[in-house]
């Protein structure tokens, strides 16, 4: 945790694994830290100064000897806090640009090609610019969970409550999953969720995911793949083959007793 801290906070890895060094053994000298790495005196020297410009560690004298400790854990909090205030600042002044770049983008339709799983989490990551909107799922759901990971999903649900996103989705029969083993798909007005069973026999691989006038596409596991089509003609015909499927597939009712307990979370 301590390094993921660390390397969020744009520390160097020779930095952090000093610091994690001095926080596993105690206070040392340059020479033993080197020692103990691998690293050669010079680069320890650079790290440790950096280290305390930061405020994390601090420079001693015991024994006519120089070592170097920990500074107050509390400046760790307070770098993070530095951080998050820059961050906000930055997005204020992104938010400021947004209607200027918009204006330069093209109207016409647009198709954006990912691959790999990170592509496919990235296609996703769109979905979460918007907020206070109804969406629109064909989801062969235990696909999803082994393609995503239940970490990703968790989280994917979390932000997505937290903008008021709401979901109808449709499952295959054949590949729903347990609420007692996935609380975070859940059912009902809480997880802002409404789902239902396609009819019998109907099953598909390949998912989709419509929101505004986009439709996220996202592959099998076996393919890897995802792409975003921005067009609202597009998105009109795929909502009108939704909505007629929706009407034929049957409700999956909520289960609080299994999904509730994740809302606490959110």
């Amino acid at each position: 945790m301590i390094e993921k801290i660390l390397k969020e906070l744009g520390l160097p890895e020779n930095a952090c694994q000093i610091y994690l060094r001095l926080v596993e053994n105690g206070s040392s000298s340059a020479r033993k830290i080197a020692e103990g790495l691998g690293l050669p005196r010079a680069t320890v020297y650079d790290n440790l100064n950096l280290l305390i410009q930061h405020g994390l560690v601090v420079e001693k004298e015991e024994d006519a000897k120089k070592l170097f400790g920990l500074d107050e854990p509390k400046n760790l909090d307070r770098l993070l806090e530095n951080k998050i205030l820059n961050l906000k600042k930055e997005r204020r002044e992104v938010k400021k640009i947004l209607p200027k770049l918009a204006t330069n983008i093209a109207l016409e339709p647009k198709i954006k090609f990912y691959s790999g799983p990170d592509g496919i989490k990235q296609v996703l990551s769109d979905l979460l610019w918007y907020e206070n909107i109804e969406t629109l799922t064909m989801w062969p759901i235990s696909d999803m969970v082994g393609i995503l990971g239940e970490d990703y999903l968790i989280e994917l649900n979390r932000r997505r409550i937290r903008k008021n996103i709401s979901i109808r989705g449709i499952w295959p029969a054949d590949k729903k999953v347990n609420f007692k083993e996935h609380p975070y798909l859940g059912v009902g007005k809480g997880h802002l969720r409404q789902l239902r069973t396609a009819p019998e026999g109907m099953t598909w691989s390949m998912s989709y995911w419509l929101y505004d006038d986009k439709v996220a596409f996202i592959s099998s596991g076996r393919e890897c793949f995802g792409f975003v089509i921005n067009s609202r003609d597009f998105a009109g015909l795929i909502r009108a083959n939704f909505e007629v499927i929706w009407k034929l597939s049957k409700p999956i009712k909520p289960q609080p007793q299994y999904t509730d307990e994740f809302l606490k979370t959110v």
